[in-house]
């Protein structure tokens, strides 16, 4: 427990906080300090708010950007708020168009949705704060200014932990790594749990794929400033290992129902590559320690003992099913074992860069790509004109928010409440383009209000000291925000009291306060629930096959790079990289609105077992052809044949058939039948036939020559194997597509390319 408190005390989102808290403070001591009218601080304190959602960990650029961005949009959506306060028939217009408006800056990306919640934000303030006459530019002015104090301050506080920041991001990329590892680990001990496991595991690689586009855009960002430092390139080279040792984790090994198979009542022969696995778990864990600071490097004890272990339980395999065919289930101990020894390297490859082992040129090689490798953010009008239709969600979900803020703003001025803008303030934080979230959100926010007004009454009934009441008023800010993202039921609970005793502090009633802050929280988020309801719901249903398309369409460009590199041998081209990560970064998206689909009413789940299957078969199409592609990558390979290029054809075909269902496109089936029988029997003859005159490969005893059969064995298996598991699943998920889209049986027949 206390390891957490330190790790969440060391956090970015902490620092964020301490960052915030200064900026706030600062004006309103500075203004008490000299004895004259705090307004203007209010207002300056109002400014720091509205910019700070935009300051999240990325390139000091773009952080910039938003954050004046934030302050510019915050200003004006204010002063509009203000000059229409003389006319409610005026007024209501330019609240709908400003709630729309800056919903939708939400097309342009992660960013842009924290700069339309900034201007969402300041909509709600304008009612809080309501000026008039000359006092709207002086309020605006100082807003403004506000921004500009923040951004200094947020700079500043870069300059000085921006390596820590990096530092921490990269440790908690390492983590999440680490944590795929030992659940990829458990699909050996409890196959049976296939299914929760995948599930895990879905959510995880969404989260890392996540981790991996900032720590692009940060490296990036440091390379395009200051060049490439000691520090930075370090990090690079980190980074790529972990990129790396995704990709293996999620092809090796990829078919657990196989292996579950193989050894039925004999786990006790997997037990040793579990413990590896495990410990290299536990490694990287430590390692990710050593990146955030909050260990030193230390030499570990040997692990050739574990892979010693793994050796004589393939041994062991061998003696008990001595009288049984044991090819297959001793070809893949070998595979995972030789996994796990790849893997093992690319853990040695981080702690050697930790330990300045490696020399600065490898780095600057390895990391000459780096570039291309993110993700472009296109920011043109024309994105938002686009999406100006009835099949985009955010356009759904800000004609959604602008009817129920208008609707929050009705009730609020029929109904006897304290601050009627309470209500719209809970719709604007609550209300998400997906149903799930909002839900979810929705009710942590009620539990949350309901907790603090609990702990907040106890404490003002003990206690009327106005500074008890300023000191927990901005401690509970400084942990409401650090939580806001990783835990928003905690986070209300800090809101609450910080409200509370704000409001203690100016005014004496704060038992009337805690009674209507909880009546207005229970009034914004049951509205707010209901329009996600209701009220013209984006159903994940609706887009979800374009986003399964999408991860086919990616996971066909990695399969033709895996063909190349497997035609043209040597280095790894950039193509297969970048190939690789659009592959894993659409099988995240598609992960994620699964995710959300399961979240939402079981009657809005339409074809929700199919839309499961047609997950798992692209997962596990996108493990099984990484796999070949490690295998490739890792290996000397004998040449391509006709029979590959035969397999990966026929399988692109499916592909293709499936992608076309999906995208309501004229479906076209190729016809390979006699290809690919023909390719199918010379690949079992080319395997039974090595398998045959190498029968003693697995022996105590290793020669070269026994050593090269084992390889040769060991790649006909492999990808043999691979080649037939990618068509049947292909098969599968054309098959699946069809029946998802109700689709006519394919009649047109297209030669193989």
């Amino acid at each position: 427990m206390m390891k957490q408190v330190l790790s969440f005390l060391k956090s970015i989102d902490f620092y964020k906080s301490v960052t915030l808290l200064f900026a706030v403070l600062v004006p309103l001591v500075l203004f008490g300090w000299l004895g004259g009218d705090t307004t203007p601080a209010v207002s300056i304190v109002m400014g720091v708010f509205l910019c700070s959602p935009s300051d999240v960990p990325g390139s000091i650029r773009h952080m910039a950007l938003g954050i004046l961005v934030s302050s510019a949009i915050a200003t004006l959506t204010t002063l509009a708020i203000h000059v229409s306060f003389f006319s409610v028939w005026i007024l209501l217009p330019v609240l709908s168009l400003l709630v729309f408006f800056n919903s939708m800056l939400s097309v342009f990306g992660f960013r842009a949705s924290l700069v339309s919640f900034s201007g969402l934000l300041a909509i709600i303030l304008a009612f809080a704060h309501p000026a008039s006459g000359s006092a709207i530019l002086m309020h605006g002015g100082l807003i403004l200014l506000g921004g500009m104090w923040y951004l200094g301050v947020t700079m500043l506080a870069h300059a000085l932990v921006s390596r820590r920041h990096n530092q921490l991001i990269l440790a908690e990329c390492m983590n999440l790594t680490a944590k795929y590892l030992r659940i990829r680990g458990r699909l050996l001990q409890t196959p049976e749990d296939t299914q929760k496991i995948q599930e895990e595991l879905f959510q995880l690689q969404t989260e890392i794929n996540e981790k991996h586009e900032k720590l692009r855009e940060i490296f990036v960002a440091e390379r395009t400033r200051s060049g490439i430092s000691h520090f930075a390139s370090k990090y690079i080279l980190i980074f790529i290992e972990l990129v790396d040792i995704l990709e293996l984790a999620m092809s090796n090994p990829a078919n657990y129902q196989r292996i579950s198979r193989y050894f039925e009542g004999q786990q006790a022969s997997l037990q040793p590559f579990i413990d590896i696995l495990h410990t290299m778990s536990n490694r990287l864990e430590y390692l990710a320690e050593v990146v955030s600071g909050d260990e030193r490097m230390k030499v570990r004890e040997g692990i050739a003992p574990l892979y010693q272990r793994a050796d004589e339980s393939i041994l062991h395999y061998l003696k008990v099913n001595q009288f049984t065919q044991t090819h297959e289930g001793a070809i893949i101990l070998r595979n995972l074992l030789d996994y796990e020894q790849k893997q093992q390297q690319k853990i040695e490859s981080i702690e050697r860069v930790l330990q300045d082992l490696v020399d600065q040129e490898q780095i600057v090689q390895r990391s000459k790509d780096v570039e291309q490798f993110i993700t472009p953010q296109d920011y043109d009008l024309s994105v938002i004109r686009q999406n100006l239709n009835a099949r985009s969600t955010i356009f759904r979900h800000a004609i959604r928010l602008t009817f129920t803020v208008l609707c929050g703003y009705a009730l609020g001025t029929v109904l006897p409440v304290q601050n009627p803008y309470w209500i719209m303030l809970t719709i604007i934080v609550i209300m998400r383009p997906s149903y799930g979230l909002t839900k979810s959100r929705s009710i942590q926010r009620v539990y949350g209000t309901l907790i603090g007004g609990v702990i907040a009454l106890g404490i003002v009934l003990s206690t009327q000291n106005p500074y008890i009441y300023g000191t927990l008023a901005a401690v509970s800010l400084l942990f409401a925000i650090s939580l806001v993202q990783k835990n928003y039921g905690g986070s209300a609970v800090f809101i609450t009291l910080n409200v509370i005793f704000l409001y203690a502090l100016i005014k004496p009633d704060a038992l009337n306060v805690i009674q209507f802050r909880v009546l207005d929280t229970a009034i914004g988020a049951g509205l707010a629930f209901l329009s996600g309801l209701f009220l013209w719901p984006s159903w994940e249903f609706i887009n979800i096959q374009n986003v399964i398309a999408d991860s086919i369409k990616a996971n066909r460009e990695y399969l033709r790079e895996i063909s190349a590199l497997y035609q043209e041998k040597g280095e790894i081209p950039t193509s297969y990289k970048l190939a690789r990560k659009e592959a894993f970064l659409a099988i995240g998206h598609l992960s994620a609105a699964f995710q959300r689909m399961s979240q939402e009413p079981k009657s809005k789940r339409q074809n929700f077992s199919k839309i499961y299957e047609m997950v798992v078969l692209n997962h596990t199409f996108l493990t099984a052809a990484a796999a070949m592609g490690t295998f490739i990558q890792n290996h000397f390979t004998s040449e391509k044949s006709e029979h590959f290029q035969t397999f990966i054809n026929s399988t692109d075909d499916n592909l293709k058939v499936a992608q076309a269902y999906l995208n309501s496109e004229q479906a076209a089936a190729a016809s390979h039948h006699v290809q690919l029988d023909k390719a199918k029997f010379y690949l079992e003859q080319q395997f039974k036939a090595l398998a045959e005159s190498q029968s003693e490969f697995l022996s105590d005893e290793r020669t070269p020559k026994q050593e090269e059969g084992h390889l040769q064995l060991q790649e006909v298996s492999l990808i043999t194997g691979q080649l037939k598991w990618l068509y049947a699943l292909s098969e599968n998920i054309r098959n699946t597509a069809h029946e998802l889209v109700g689709a006519g049986s394919p009649t047109e027949v297209i030669s193989s390319p």
